[in-house]
Order: structure tokens, then C-alpha cells, then sequence
């Protein structure tokens, strides 16, 4: 897949998924590449609210080890 391929594809997506797949861009950017990429701004989106909130997801209960395991 080309870069004109990949865009193209992006641009069919809707916004909000758009920025999830920014957010992951980034996210590798950074994993791979030992600092941080962008600290000014940040897209919107599910994944941009996990990593700025990890622990302020709307409506998480956290599972017992028993029914995560009987899961």
C-alpha cells in the first residue's frame, strides 16, 4: 500500500476514526522512536480520551479476577 492508497482510504473513513488512526500514527511514532512527537495538541476521539484519562473511561467497572477468568 502507497501512501496515495493509504490517504485515500483515510479520507473514506469518518472524522472520529480519523483521529483514532492519528492517535496510533503517533503512538508508534513515539514507541519506536524513543521521544515524544507531538505534546501541543492532541486529536479528538476514544483513544485520545484513554491516553490523556486512562482511568476516566465513562461507565468502566473493573472485573473481579473470578469473572474475568470465568470469562
Amino acid at each position: 500500500m502507497g501512501y496515495a492508497e493509504l490517504i485515500q482510504t483515510l479520507q473514506t473513513l469518518p472524522q472520529e476514526r480519523q483521529a483514532e488512526v492519528f492517535d496510533f500514527v503517533e503512538f508508534l511514532a513515539e514507541r519506536y522512536s524513543g521521544k515524544k512527537v507531538r505534546t501541543d495538541e492532541h486529536a479528538t476521539g476514544a483513544l485520545a480520551d484513554f491516553r490523556a484519562h486512562p482511568f476516566k473511561v465513562k461507565s468502566f467497572v473493573p472485573l473481579t479476577r473470578d469473572e474475568a477468568n470465568a470469562r
